[in-house]
């Protein structure tokens, strides 16, 4: 009974931080005003709060990243160099393009569906298409983060922050998935793969719920 007991305690937390989660990431303003996160310590280190507040763009480099390592070291080499490259040249987009990019925050939630399935299926991809995924998803959320800055007039120093804040993570965690050896860490990789996916779709939903 006691075993019973502990594995609906272990159930119910996760399902609590599931739900919590994903009320931070549907309830966090949309609109690209309050998109960015001012810290007080300067542009830069606005950027990186903001990348770490961000749910959107956090899961969705989680779920790259151990993708990426999963696949193997050139794999993860690629992710490193191609995910904060095409996220900078995304956010230069974005500073110019932010007419066409604003109102688009259905995008942002999309990749976090197609990152979340390629980890929980984890597909054997060749080193250009992890690149390639990477680059899409890079371009998508840094375009984003463009259109806010342009909208909010925050300095351009904010982007270094957002971008250095995403390599680290894809640094370390892609390094962490190579690592990986025993085959119930994969399955766990997997798993978070599904609740990225799942944040997506409920985005999405959230996105396109009728107004009533």
């Amino acid at each position: 009974m006691g075993a019973n007991m502990s594995r609906r305690f272990v159930q119910l937390d996760f399902h609590c931080l599931f739900l919590a989660l994903f009320f931070a990431l549907v309830t966090s303003p949309n609109t690209a005003q309050a998109h960015l996160v001012t810290s007080g310590a300067g542009p830069f280190f606005d950027g990186v709060a903001h990348f770490f507040v961000s749910l959107d763009d956090l899961l969705v480099v989680v779920a790259l990243s151990l993708l990426s390592g999963l696949l193997g070291k050139t794999a993860a080499r690629g992710l490193v160099l191609v995910l904060p490259l095409a996220w900078f040249v995304g956010m230069v987009l974005g500073l110019y393009l932010s007419d066409q990019i604003e109102g688009s925050a259905w995008a942002t939630a999309f990749t976090l569906l197609v990152g979340g399935f390629l980890l929980s299926f984890s597909p054997k991809l060749p080193t250009w298409g992890m690149a390639t995924v990477a680059g899409l998803i890079g371009l998508v959320h840094g375009s984003w983060n463009g259109a806010a800055m342009k909208a909010t007039e925050t300095s351009a120093i904010a982007s270094l922050g957002i971008v250095t804040s995403a390599g680290i993570v894809a640094l370390l965690l892609s390094a962490t998935a190579v690592s990986i050896q025993q085959s119930w860490q994969k399955i766990a990789m997997r798993v978070i793969g599904s609740w990225v996916a799942a944040f997506g779709l409920l985005a999405l939903a959230w996105h396109f719920r009728p107004n009533v």
